[in-house]
């Protein structure tokens, strides 16, 4: 079990198998209940700085994965229940042109891959940015718009990915990426472009999940807020010294689309798999 800040460990019980279920069973007929107002609330809709936020629901949410869950890795949390304030979320992944407003105003340094002919489309996610390079992003959108701006926490991340399922293991159902020879997001494909795109996709190329949020699964993996926290302290890392990542990429296969898998990387690493998206808190 990971222990996070933020997470929640589902109860135990000690009576027989059938009482067992039933508080899990009640709390997922409850989410079932509550998607429509869920998917209805998340279509309030904020726009600065040519990006586009939507809103996501405060509430009580299903996060983590079950034992069973086909992809599962062993450094995952458990399913969980986590508490939410509403929150505001980018519909998509932080475009190249609307990092490049930041780079004009800011005189921040160009990312890798800026003048790739690959990856460097207006409307392709922009990569190859570090952990550093998103957060000064934020600060530079808090400073211009006086709302706050940071990268997501995991949480929030998770629970904006599924966007209100509850149980499944994708942001659009239990359905393979690729199931029926339908994508449903850019990932690897031994290099043959099946979904479409060798490289990363213009942002808002697949259907958005139910509260309208584009690329939860593919074509950049995302950095959060949070410092990763594994299972273990070993490998060549100190504990903390790494941020999560979320959503796998365009080099990616199946598992890690998952909204429940992590990834991880060094704060001051960047490849052109890698960007962001962006949380506007609302106002106290």
């Amino acid at each position: 079990m990971i222990h996070m800040k933020g997470f929640e460990k589902l109860p135990r019980y000690s009576r027989g198998k059938a009482d067992r279920r039933k508080p899990r069973c009640r709390f997922l007929l409850l989410c079932w209940l509550l998607l429509p107002i869920w998917s209805a609330q998340a279509q309030e809709t904020l726009e600065a700085q040519g990006i586009r936020f939507r809103l996501i629901p405060g509430g009580t949410y299903l996060l983590g994965s079950p034992a069973d869950e086909p992809g599962r890795y062993a450094d995952e949390a458990e399913p969980h229940r986590v508490s939410l304030k509403p929150f505001y979320i980018s519909a998509t992944e932080i475009t190249n042109a609307q990092y490049g407003r930041f780079l004009k105003a800011t005189g921040h340094d160009k990312p890798l891959y800026w003048e790739d002919k690959n990856l460097n489309g207006p409307n392709q996610p922009v990569g190859g940015v570090t952990w550093h390079d998103a957060a000064a992003f934020c600060r530079w959108l808090t400073k211009v718009t006086g709302a706050p701006h940071e990268l997501p926490s995991e949480s929030r991340w998770e629970a904006a990915a599924r966007g209100g399922l509850v149980g499944q293991p994708y942001p659009w159902g239990a359905e393979a990426p690729g199931a029926g020879g339908v994508f449903r997001a850019n990932l690897r494909n031994d290099r043959t472009a099946k979904d479409g795109f060798l490289f990363s996709a213009p942002v808002g190329s697949f259907p958005p999940n139910s509260f309208g949020l584009y690329d939860m699964a593919g074509n950049v993996s995302e950095w959060c807020q949070d410092r990763y926290v594994p299972l273990s302290t070993g490998g060549p890392f100190k504990p903390g010294a790494l941020r999560l990542l979320k959503g796998g990429s365009w080099l990616s296969g199946p598992r890690d689309l998952r909204p429940a898998a992590r990834q991880s990387a060094p704060p001051q690493y960047a490849d052109g798999y890698i960007g962001f998206r962006v949380v506007r808190l609302p106002h106290p």
